[in-house]
């Protein structure tokens, strides 16, 4: 898959939550989140385990993500993996955990974009987007709809973050 994903500090959440409201997002739920990430030669790898925090579902999967890391709306490809995928691709591959991070996400969504609201444990406040660019989907046209998201939110968001939040 592709995505256009930005990424910042998030000041003021309250005001994020009513912005949301504005542009017509719609409330998905909230998730906890455990990513144990582990090395690989090219991109970033983690493991995530994550529990939806009203409907108590479960689900671990293998996340593989490449991206720049700049501060500006960037393009990212990832997929998700099973334990026999992982193996396959990396048969090698040292499973050490080389950084965990914890979150309590709120996820919202406008249209194909993906509106993370992240408290994350020991760094704060983060506010991501991820606008996904589908088979037959104009990358153009996601890359603007991120860049209007990003300007409806400015009031609520501090600086831009160019990495992954195991680098902060």
């Amino acid at each position: 898959m592709k995505n256009i994903e930005f990424k910042s500090e998030l000041r003021n959440i309250d005001l994020a939550r009513a912005i949301c409201f504005v542009v017509n997002a719609r409330r998905v739920g909230v998730l906890l989140q455990t990513d144990e990430y582990v090395a690989v030669p090219e991109g970033r790898l983690k493991r995530r385990l994550e529990r939806n925090e009203e409907t108590g579902a479960v689900r671990e999967q293998w996340i593989w993500y490449d991206r720049a890391d700049r501060t500006n709306a960037r393009a990212s490809r990832w997929t998700t993996l099973d334990e026999r995928q992982v193996a396959v691709r990396w048969p090698e591959l040292d499973r050490t955990v080389s950084r965990v991070i914890v979150k309590r996400r709120e996820f919202w969504k406008a249209e194909n974009v993906r509106i993370h609201l992240d408290a994350v444990a020991g760094l704060g406040n983060y506010f991501e987007l991820e606008g996904t660019v589908g088979v037959g989907d104009d990358p153009a046209e996601t890359r603007l709809k991120v860049g209007t998201l990003i300007d409806k939110f400015r009031p609520a968001l501090g600086e831009p973050v160019s990495g992954a939040y195991c680098d902060l």
